[in-house]
């Protein structure tokens, strides 16, 4: 299915949710799911400037899913995607109860497509990436 097809979604430019990303800090990771652009561009997970980068050389627009009632393509700003963004385990891997919480449920994702497809791809935090290249650099800089 593809966000217009959606009942409720918002506009946004690439370069709003850059600056909403690098808002989100310097050193998160990212991982991107179901986009061949950005995936042809930039590895996934990647760094947030990596990503910031590719996205502002995009110059589209995008479509964000939402489950607002009062969205029907409005187009809107930065700061209105940390109320949009859900965690996973909400919005896509429900957590069974009595199961233990995983490390990655707060993780925060968007729905998202490009204004000119109908491809539907999911943009999420990966907190155990930022983790682990964090211990990298730690460890580097404990060895110099």
């Amino acid at each position: 299915m593809s966000i217009p097809e959606w009942s409720h979604y918002y506009e946004i430019t690439a370069n709003s949710l850059a600056n909403w990303i690098e808002h989100q800090g310097a050193n998160k990771w990212w991982i991107i799911d179901g986009d061949n652009y950005l995936s042809s561009r930039v590895m996934s997970p990647c760094p947030t400037a990596a990503l910031v980068r590719v996205l502002r050389q995009a110059n589209r627009n995008l479509l964000v899913q939402t489950h607002e009632p009062q969205a029907n393509g409005q187009v809107i700003g930065p700061e209105k995607l940390d109320e949009l963004a859900e965690p996973l385990d909400v919005s896509t891997f429900p957590i069974q109860p009595n199961h233990p919480r995983p490390k990655w449920a707060d993780d925060r994702c968007l729905w998202l497509c490009w204004k000119d497809q109908n491809d539907e791809w999911m943009l999420a935090e990966d907190s155990q990436a930022t983790a682990a290249f964090k211990n990298v650099k730690s460890s580097r800089a404990g060895n110099t």
